[in-house]
């Protein structure tokens, strides 16, 4: 993979990741509890785990190395990493 492609698919996953940020509430008031996959800062997949999701995206025939799967929490909890 050329430079420039490396620094496209890192500008990308940027942006999709500022994107849960900028929308953690919403995200949360209709996800909460749930995986979802992010692409061009949108969703393009749900599921209670991240297999699911997983299999989502493989089923819709997109890479899922270039995909943002985050899990989001529900109102006041907590995660630890």
């Amino acid at each position: 993979m050329a430079e420039q492609e490396l620094i496209q698919e890192f500008n990308e996953l940027e942006a999709d990741s500022n994107f849960i940020s900028e929308k953690s509430l919403e995200l949360s008031q209709k996800y909460a509890r749930k995986f979802v996959a992010i692409k061009d800062q949108q969703v393009i997949a749900v599921g209670d785990n991240f297999e699911d999701v997983l299999n989502e995206i493989k089923e819709k025939g997109i890479d899922a190395s270039r995909i943002l799967i985050e899990y989001i929490p529900d109102k006041g909890e907590i995660i630890l990493y």
